[in-house]
């Protein structure tokens, strides 16, 4: 028989205790729970001893002959397997256990005594058996705390049986909820979507009804107000009105119907007041010393919406408004401009005039008894000088009249043409871009119309800065300044197409048209004075003439006034072929070669000093002409100026060259060209420079030509050593070294055994000789 367990030593409780106390006291160690543990130690132990003990018993039994029973009979099969065996074991794991209960610590207390297992067993079970009545006892002393947390804990069932009540309750009281939040959901967004119609309808007649709605304040204001900023603000609420009663005019709104004759009267009454206002204000601008643009601003602008509306409602007196605004300006412009044309005029200096030609002679406006026919500031008709910065200086402002009244200032045409135009452009440009704002609808610019206006305004205006061209261009001999007003034109031109204001194109294009004929005019009225002068201008002397500088001066300014264009350069070359055909007759006036070759040395080279500063496109066709007749003439003057000085040395060097070789030239002839020249070179050069300095008085020009006169120099005596060495090579002077060897000692030696009685001059000699000279003109 099992012993059972020793019962639970549980604390002792009362009635009062509840849940928490007895979940705490079951928290709490039971008394006696080392005795459990040593009880549970001991049974694990006897049972392991018990298994051992029957291995024993049945070891022992197989061995016995007595007992042996045949293994195929039931009995012996049910006794050879023990009752705990069959029980806790099965037949495959006990060799597991055997090896489990060795390691048990009992049994190897006792198998390390040597003790029999049979005895330990019987001796553990007896300690097992008190072991298990120690239980019993303490299960019977501990029943009352059983019974008390039996207690307990159908108490604790009650009220947790109480809670699951409520809690069922809880959830079908929130299963409803939840419904009934669904259906005040649902409610809601067809509230919503009803609100939000009710609201597009309430919004749509607002919009209607405050679009043709027609307050008595806006009738009084309209028709008792001044016109201002409040008034103007009426005007755009009556607008706002008129825009909404005509989108909804074929709907058949009753209240349209009704509302439709007040708008009508309303329109009616503020086109007559907007009419009376703008006509007012526009008629104002004929009050003397009014500033135009500043009205335009300030009030027209301010107002504009006035315009608007009339253009919109009434086009009859927009038709008038326009055409009262045009009219005033075109006085207002016309009149302006031709109190400051008269005023320019009075300032005009009078540059040139018909017998200021290139080649015209000055006394040829001399009168009578000597004075000039024509009294005016003298100014010079062919350098452009400082009148270019007229073109140049951009950013100049407009000439203002009471101040050079005041300061006796004088301009010529050019400034007075830039000032006149630049102040008309300033003005339409200003206008056109005040009519497309002023006089647009709201949709589009009327472009048309706007150039219509724009034409109508400033006709006489333009016709009174064309007639004063024309009238410039009928009586000027000014090239130059021609030139300048066509080139401040079209400085102009570009400027009005950088504003983006295309009105203005036909007045440049007018004014082109005049004033290009009559520069070619005036340019082939000086090619004609060239021509003419051919027979009639003679030089007084070898210095420059009058008509290079003239020329270099107006080739200049052509030039210079030239740039990015090409327009003048076909009359100019045929100016400069005539000039340079003119300067090749008036040199032959001269009676000798050295006096013509020097003038047109002087000439050209005056010509090519005033052309040096000039850097735009075509100079270099124009200095190229001149400085190839330069070099011509100065490779002439080198021989004539050498001839006098040196001209046996060089004809016995040609005539040497024209023999054919020195073999047919004797020595003596080489003697007596050695003696010449031995005699007289240091004089020769001598005079050379002081010829020079005579007549050629740029310092520039005159060492160009005496290099290049002394070079030459060098070039022939150079030439006639080689000759000489040739000669004595020839007749056997060995020692005279090689043809052109220019060796002075070797040569002087080979002369002196020919019987010289001179020792030709050495070519270093001549060198260090002519290098004094050269230096001594240098600048």
């Amino acid at each position: 028989m099992e012993t059972p367990e020793p019962p639970l030593n549980l604390p002792e409780t009362t009635a009062a205790t509840g849940p928490a106390d007895l979940l705490e006291g079951l928290a709490t160690p039971v008394q006696g729970g080392s005795l459990a543990r040593r009880t549970s130690q001991k049974r694990q132990s006897l049972t392991g001893l018990k298994f051992l003990n029957e291995l024993l018993d049945d070891h022992d039994h197989d061995h016995d002959p007595a007992n042996a029973t045949s293994p195929l009979s039931p009995k012996a099969e049910q006794e050879a397997v023990p009752l705990s065996f069959q029980d806790d074991l099965a037949f495959e794991q006990v060799g597991d256990r055997i090896s489990e209960f060795q390691e048990d610590e009992f049994v190897k207390q006792a198998l390390a005594k040597g003790m029999d297992l049979r005895e330990y067993a019987h001796h553990i079970e007896s300690e097992l058996d008190i072991v298990g009545q120690d239980h019993e006892d303490d299960y019977v002393h501990q029943s009352q705390a059983f019974v008390d947390l039996h207690g307990q804990i159908k108490s604790c069932d009650e009220i947790l049986e109480t809670m699951e009540n409520l809690l069922s309750i809880f959830q079908t009281d929130l299963g409803n909820i939840s419904t009934e939040i669904q259906t005040l959901q649902t409610k809601s967004v067809s509230m919503s979507i009803q609100l939000k119609n009710r609201m597009a309808v309430e919004n749509h007649l607002n919009e209607l009804l405050e679009g043709i709605l027609v307050t008595p304040q806006l009738i009084r204001k309209i028709y008792d107000g001044e016109v201002d900023d409040t008034w103007l603000a009426a005007l755009g609420d009556l607008n706002s009105k008129m825009y909404h009663a005509k989108a909804r005019q074929g709907r058949h709104i009753r209240a349209l119907k009704e509302v439709g004759p007040e708008l009508e009267r309303l329109r009616i009454k503020t086109v007559e007041k907007i009419r009376e206002f703008l006509l007012a204000k526009i008629k104002s601008f004929r009050i003397p010393n009014t500033n135009v643009q500043i009205m335009q601003h300030s009030v027209l602008l301010k107002y504009k919406e006035l315009n608007q509306f009339v253009m919109e409602r009434h086009s009859e007196v927009a038709a008038e408004i326009r055409q009262t605004y045009a009219n005033t300006l075109r006085w207002y412009f016309s009149n302006q401009f031709e109190n400051y044309a008269t005023g320019l005029e009075k300032l005009q200096s009078v540059v040139g005039d018909k017998y200021e030609m290139l080649c015209a002679d000055e006394n040829a406006r001399k009168g009578l008894f000597g004075t000039t026919k024509a009294l005016h500031q003298k100014t010079n008709v062919f350098a452009v000088g400082s009148r270019l910065d007229t073109l140049k200086n951009q950013d100049a402002g407009l000439i203002l009249i009471h101040v050079a009244n005041e300061k006796n200032l004088k301009y010529p045409y050019e400034a007075l043409f830039r000032s006149f135009n630049l102040a008309l452009i300033d003005n339409a440009s200003s206008e056109y871009l005040f009519l497309v704002e002023y006089f647009s609808k709201r949709s589009q610019p009327d472009i048309d119309g706007i150039q219509a206006v724009f034409s109508q305004i400033f006709e006489p205006t333009l016709k009174l800065g064309l007639a004063n061209v024309k009238e410039y261009a009928d009586s000027s001999f000014d090239a130059i300044g021609i030139l300048l007003c066509l080139r401040i034109n079209h400085q102009l031109a570009r400027e009005l197409e950088r504003r983006k204001i295309p009105m203005l194109d036909k007045y440049g294009d007018a004014i082109h048209m005049v004033l290009w004929p009559r520069f070619q005019i005036v340019v082939d009225m000086h090619i004609e004075s060239v021509r003419k002068a051919k027979t009639k201008i003679k030089p007084k002397n070898v210095h420059p003439h009058w008509i290079a500088r003239r020329y270099g001066e107006f080739a200049s300014s052509l030039l210079m006034l030239n740039d990015e264009k090409t327009d003048v350069m076909p009359r100019l070359a045929l100016l400069r072929l005539e000039t340079s055909s003119l300067f090749e007759i008036m040199s032959k006036t001269f009676p000798d070669t050295k006096s013509r070759l020097i003038f047109l040395i002087n000439t050209f080279d005056l010509v090519l000093t005033l052309l040096a500063d000039v850097r735009t496109s075509g100079v270099e066709t124009e200095t190229d002409h001149w400085k190839q007749a330069l070099h011509q003439s100065i490779a002439l003057f080198v021989e004539e100026e050498l001839k006098p000085y040196f001209g046996e040395l060089i004809s016995f060097i040609r005539m040497v060259e024209i023999a054919g070789g020195v073999s047919k030239v004797q020595l003596d002839h080489f003697e007596r060209a050695s003696y010449g020249f031995s005699n007289t070179w240091r004089q020769s050069l001598l005079s050379i420079n002081t010829s020079v300095i005579q007549h050629f008085s740029s310092f520039k020009n005159g060492t160009l030509v005496l290099h290049q006169v002394l070079g030459q120099l060098i070039v022939y005596y150079t030439r006639f050593h080689s000759l000489l060495d040739e000669k004595l090579l020839e007749l056997g002077g060995s020692s005279a070294g090689q043809p052109g060897g220019g060796n002075g000692q070797n040569t002087a030696m080979a002369t002196s055994t020919r019987g010289w009685s001179h020792q030709p001059v050495g070519i270093q000699t001549v060198m260090v000789e002519v290098k004094k000279f050269r230096s001594n003109f240098l600048p």
